[in-house]
């Protein structure tokens, strides 16, 4: 099971290196996590945005991610917007500069558990 997280914004492909080398810090999170380039539309010549992939083979890996990430964001604070798939499929975008502190991991908790 995959989870996706795409970031937006002027400094969104730094920040989404920056996000990937966090997650490299995580026991359970270790080489699961690879940046994808998105698949170039008929007629483009590529794609505007990067992917992250975080593969969630482990128990409890999704509370991981979540916990991570929440904490990522309240240390980062970048100016960018996050965008957050499950392996249910499950989205949530999330607005950084909009979301308490607070509601981050339960938001995406919901989101990556299974």
């Amino acid at each position: 099971m995959q989870a996706y997280i795409r970031l937006t914004g002027e400094t969104a492909r730094a920040d989404l290196t920056g996000l990937a080398d966090w997650l490299s810090r995580e026991d359970e999170l270790r080489g699961c996590s690879a940046i994808e380039p998105p698949e170039p539309s008929p007629g483009h010549m590529g794609g505007i945005s990067e992917v992250l992939i975080v593969a969630l083979g482990a128990q409890g890996a999704g509370t991981v991610l979540a916990a991570s990430v929440s904490v990522w964001i309240r240390h980062r604070r970048p100016s960018a917007d996050i965008e957050v798939t499950g392996p249910s499929g499950q989205n949530v975008k999330i607005s950084l500069r909009d979301v308490p502190a607070a509601d981050l991991e339960p938001l995406l908790r919901r989101v990556l558990e299974r």
